[in-house]
């Protein structure tokens, strides 16, 4: 045996078939999508190689979804638009406060605040009940002009 050889021969390229996929296989991904399916049983389920799958997905020129990745968004938003609906059943019907609580909270992000994290904030709590005169000589009160009431 000779030494100048590699002992492993790399593999030739091979140039990348893309296949077209159908209206079938459009009609899949979208149910996939929407059960909730990852995309790796969805490429499988394709036949799809992970090459094929990402050039398959990729944008057009002008910035475009793919057929692919048009049919995933769908899918993923028709299958979100069910748990919403859902949840929207829950409160009205059922006057669920928990169905509330997490529609506040993931889909319209109620008291998320403006994202400013870096702005302090303030919370007082006051235990005891104090007359308006007892409360300005305990806390320093300011008008929103900035001067101390008289």
């Amino acid at each position: 045996m000779s030494t100048d050889q590699p002992l492993t021969k790399k593999p030739a390229a091979v140039a990348l078939v893309l296949p077209d996929l159908e209206p079938r296989q459009l009609d899949a991904v979208r149910m996939l999508a929407q059960e909730g399916c990852r995309e790796h049983v969805i490429r499988r389920a394709l036949e799809l190689t992970p090459r094929q799958w990402k050039a398959l997905k990729e944008d057009d020129d002008d910035g475009e979804l793919s057929r692919l990745a048009l049919a995933l968004e769908e899918g993923r938003a028709e299958g979100a638009g069910e748990v919403i609906s859902f949840m929207k059943r829950k409160m009205m019907d059922e006057g669920s406060e928990r169905a509330a609580e997490w529609l506040a909270a993931n889909i319209f992000q109620i008291n998320k605040g403006d994202g400013n994290t870096e702005a302090p904030r303030v919370l007082i709590q006051i235990n005891a009940a104090l007359s308006p005169e007892e409360y300005g000589r305990v806390v320093n009160v300011q008008t929103s002009q900035g001067l101390a009431p008289e």
